[in-house]
């Protein structure tokens, strides 16, 4: 072990105490978006949406376009459930395509649901024929192309035929730690990496409830040994399970701190993070862990990391456009949301229309909580002057009972308050959405308040 990686695990261990982050540790959204849907109205149409993508083209450097395609995994009790509900994805697809630019091009692509990982080989590869004709999608190395599944559903041939389509990371879900399911992995991962010079990235998630110190421990070894790209440690019961949206939408977090299988989770997620650290992962927060030559790595310390639906995107703000029953799109400064339920989502299809059935517009304030959050989310680094510049706001009298609120988790080590920033410390970034909701209007006890002109 190098003298930079042992002083780094002597740091973290000495900081990451379970019985001081439980103190401080809630339910929170994961704010892959801001705010959360409980605030979406249903005043904004399709119409709406139509204005918001032509004023993005127009913009003198149209932010770059991410995709999100939701497939949930139960599409009625119709034989040919999983067709039908496609060539209804591809009439949206079409739909959508007619509305940006076409320099525009797909960056990046996220196929997510748990039915995204059942889709067959012939039906992926007809999902990204219809994107590539309506948006065309990022060719070089720097795209990020990823679908979800389970190692079942992955061999070596398998995955030669996926990285022709196009993908080049593959969020593996890890339901169990058996020895099955890992030597799949090994195999996985071994012909991938002597059969391409650049391997495609393959992410495990792992959920942490129900599991023992001991088999977890024994299942961190494994994966020392395998060295995957990245390791997603969650403590969500229904990671991989739960269709769109997870995390950020829905219901208002409670508070239901302190509970037995929190704390029990939690201490879970600090072994995991301390064992991993001294074998050269880089904790980027919530529980994400990477190898230091991750891009991701370099994006988040560039301050270009950006959390975003389901994901992070690491070339600063994106308009991501959202496909399928649920999905949300976000746009400028509006968030839209298709119909959560398959006939109206195909209703509206059926009707020529697009399938939004509600958006929320951001006010001034949202952008300026969002831009904070944002960076509390990302970089985990919110200079003053940057947002001071950006919204013509004094920081320290805007976010006065924020910054006071804070005060207790600055005492505990999550957070350093300076003149000029705030920081998260390597503990704060095992809860940065927990910090993030101190700036949650939704939260706060404040009363709104008008933008105070510099």
């Amino acid at each position: 072990m190098s003298l930079d990686i042992l002083a780094l695990v002597i740091e973290m261990t000495r900081f990451l105490n379970p019985v001081l982050l439980g103190k401080h540790d809630r339910p929170a959204p994961d704010y892959g978006i801001f705010p959360s849907l409980v605030r979406f109205p249903a005043k904004l149409t399709a119409d709406d949406y139509r204005l918001a993508a032509h004023g993005s083209n127009e913009d003198p450097i149209p932010k770059p376009l991410t995709a999100h395609v939701h497939v949930p995994a139960r599409l009625g009790h119709e034989v040919n459930g999983a067709a039908r509900y496609l060539s209804y994805l591809k009439h949206e697809i079409a739909l959508q395509g007619s509305l940006f630019d076409v320099d525009r091009c797909i960056e990046q692509l996220v196929l997510t649901g748990n039915g995204a990982g059942c889709l067959g080989d012939d039906q992926l590869a007809g999902l990204m024929t219809e994107l590539r004709r309506h948006f065309g999608l990022k060719r070089s190395r720097d795209r990020d192309f990823s679908l979800r599944t389970g190692p079942n559903r992955l061999s070596p041939q398998r995955l030669a035929d996926l990285i022709a389509l196009g993908f080049n990371r593959f969020n593996i879900d890890i339901r169990d730690s058996g020895a099955a399911a890992i030597e799949r992995l090994v195999e996985i991962q071994a012909a991938s990496r002597q059969a391409y010079l650049h391997p495609p990235t393959l992410e495990l998630a792992l959920r942490l409830p129900g599991r023992t110190p001991a088999g977890f421990s024994a299942l961190l070894e494994r994966l020392v040994c395998l060295r995957p790209e990245r390791i997603t440690l969650s403590r969500d019961v229904g990671h991989g399970t739960a269709d769109w949206p997870r995390g950020s939408g829905g219901s208002v977090p409670g508070d239901q701190g302190g509970t037995p299988e929190r704390s029990e989770t939690l201490a879970l997620l600090v072994q995991g993070i301390e064992r991993l650290v001294a074998e050269g992962y880089v904790h980027t927060g919530m529980g994400r862990l990477v190898l230091s030559s991750d891009t991701l790595v370099a994006a988040q310390r560039r301050g270009w990391s950006q959390r975003c639906l389901e994901d992070y995107h690491l070339h600063g703000d994106a308009d991501c456009i959202g496909f399928g029953v649920g999905a949300i799109s976000h746009v400028a400064d509006g968030y839209y949301q298709n119909g959560r339920k398959l006939p109206d989502y195909y209703a509206r299809l059926d009707a020529g229309e697009l399938a939004i059935c509600r958006g929320y517009e951001l006010n001034a304030d949202d952008r300026v909580r969002r831009d904070v959050i944002q960076r509390l989310m990302g970089s985990g680094d919110v200079p003053y002057t940057a947002i001071e510049k950006r919204h013509r706001i004094v920081f320290r009298n805007y976010f006065a009972p924020e910054l006071l609120a804070l005060q207790e988790m600055a005492g505990d080590g999550l957070v350093d308050i300076r003149r000029d920033r705030i920081a998260l410390t390597p503990p704060g970034r095992l809860l940065p959405n927990r910090l993030a909701m101190v700036f949650d209007g939704a939260f706060s006890e404040s009363k709104p308040r008008y933008l105070q002109m510099v």
